[in-house]
């Protein structure tokens, strides 16, 4: 499944429920270079379309009610269609990532240096940034059709850069149109590092 952010940090929706894209792609690329088997997210939503129609094969669920796009229906509203899916593919589990949690402060810092009889030599200044995200994965069996395994898993990461005005790292807010600064990235993908293990560990 796509990775869901619930973390209440997206300014579009309010924090509602929205996909995280680079949380999503993480976990798609380091689950593969892990090994693992995945089943290419085109097949999933194709198999997934045919299941939602139903019987009404004429009509296209996929659309939205402006027909300006189509509707992304690997969602929590659909898991139970999600796991039809999964069985028709042969499947056995099926992964639900979700942002929990996703904080990024920074501190800016002044040091005047003395030199010869307490006369100032200079000011160092420097930056300091913490980054923590927390993702939970929900293990989704797919003969069992209920979650065989659940964890959350927290990722930090701990900056200080020399600055000469003071400001060192990116400034846009994570939550914001521009997406996340380098900071949560990279905590982000810490976490993903360690459910990854978690998930390599209840699988086969």
């Amino acid at each position: 499944m796509p990775c869901v952010d619930k973390s209440g940090t997206d300014l579009m929706s309010g924090g509602g429920n929205t996909n995280n894209e680079f949380c999503t792609e993480t976990y798609n690329q380091l689950m593969r270079d892990g090994g693992a088997k995945t089943i290419s997210w085109f097949k999933v939503n194709s198999e997934l379309e045919k299941i939602v129609k139903g019987a009404n094969k004429n009509s296209n669920p996929f659309l939205s009610g402006t027909s300006l796009g189509k509707t992304d229906y690997t969602n929590d509203m659909y898991v139970p269609e999600l796991i039809k899916a999964a069985k028709v593919l042969g499947a056995k589990y099926i992964i639900r990532p979700v942002v929990l949690n996703k904080e990024s402060t920074q501190e800016q810092n002044m040091n005047v240096r003395t030199g010869f009889m307490g006369i100032g030599a200079g000011v160092d200044r420097s930056s300091s940034k913490s980054s923590n995200v927390t993702v939970k994965i929900d293990v989704i069996g797919v003969q069992a059709q209920d979650i065989v395994a659940s964890k959350s898993f927290a990722g930090d990461v701990n900056t200080t850069k020399k600055t000469q005005k003071g400001l060192g790292f990116e400034s846009n807010s994570f939550g914001a149109v521009g997406g996340m600064d380098a900071g949560t990235r990279a905590a982000m993908t810490d976490a993903i590092y360690k459910s990854i293990e978690y998930i390599s560990e209840r699988v086969d």
